[in-house]
């Protein structure tokens, strides 16, 4: 059975595997070898839940396959609105883990390269990696540790404005679709280098059709000093709304003794589909359009 298995992945990756409008092959990982993905074959166990033990070794997170920006003429910009959404995890999402002494042992850390769109991600102690490649879930719930590295400057950007591009952090493709840049749900970030003091942005992000969904502002804000604090908060986004027709998001948790709780939403284009039907889920990951000017290191628990 474990053959057959095996057989019909093989197939998979020979076969082509997802990619976006920037051409990134989003593939699987067979037997701990690298093909440029999230997924795990053969090399410990590997399920929806982004289970994979035996292996502490950096893998590729998965990409967002998602070359929009923030000067994009075709984005919707204030399509989402601050509200109880009604989502799931409305009793309140599970305890945030304490985030621990420097370098968050017992959370998984990614690691985005210079020069690089998807992070690496390995173990750190951590029971799991976060959830990566395909899925069958409607929503994600998960804690995530920002540090001083998310302060990036693009000093040779692919494109002008490109320091504005709204950024990945995991999130769900949708509607049918495995590439996240023509239907799917995330949340994003950016440094914003153009306001004093510079700060970085979290915000509700959603593809339609491949039309970005995204706010003229952030959500949230963390200064310099936020970032040096080292301390998570929770990401909730789901399927959801009276028919399913909502992408909702929560964002929540105490960042040196400020109480942080954010809720937004955005249109689903498939209203009314199944929130169970075949996705891709999508890790860590750095444009827009430029790619990683420095390390940056976040930490994960999902």
């Amino acid at each position: 059975m474990r053959l057959r298995s095996t057989l019909v992945w093989v197939v998979f990756v020979a076969c082509g595997a997802p990619r976006g409008d920037d051409g990134f092959d989003a593939g699987a990982m067979v037997d701990g070898g690298a093909l440029d993905a999230g997924v795990r074959l053969d090399a410990g166990s590997s399920s929806d839940s982004g289970m994979s033990s035996d292996s502490g070794v950096a893998t590729d997170a998965g990409s967002f396959l998602d070359a929009g920006d923030a000067t994009d003429a075709g984005s919707v910009f204030d399509a989402g609105a601050f509200s109880d959404a009604g989502m799931s995890s409305d009793a309140g999402p599970s305890p945030i883990p304490d985030a621990g002494p420097p370098g968050h042992p017992g959370w998984a850390e990614y690691t985005l390269l210079p020069g690089a769109h998807s992070a690496l991600v390995s173990l750190n102690g951590a029971a799991r990696l976060p959830l990566a490649g395909f899925t069958f879930v409607g929503a994600r719930t998960y804690h995530f540790i920002f540090d001083p590295s998310a302060a990036y400057v693009l000093t040779t950007p692919a494109q002008p404005g490109d320091q504005f591009d709204w950024n990945k952090l995991p999130g769900l493709s949708d509607c049918g679709q495995l590439d996240l840049a023509q239907d799917g749900l995330m949340f994003a970030w950016r440094w914003r280098v153009d306001l004093t003091p510079p700060v970085l942005e979290l915000a509700h992000y959603a593809n339609n059709a491949g039309v970005h969904l995204y706010p003229p502002q952030g959500l949230v804000t963390l200064d310099e000093a936020d970032l040096q604090a080292g301390e998570p908060l929770t990401y909730e986004l789901a399927i959801g709304g009276a028919a399913n027709d909502r992408y909702l998001f929560h964002l929540s948790g105490t960042i040196r003794g400020r109480v942080i709780d954010a809720r937004a939403e955005w249109p689903r284009r498939c209203a009314g589909a199944s929130t169970s039907s075949l996705k891709w889920a999508a890790g860590f990951y750095f444009g827009g359009t430029s790619v990683a000017p420095s390390t940056i290191t976040g930490w994960v628990q999902e």
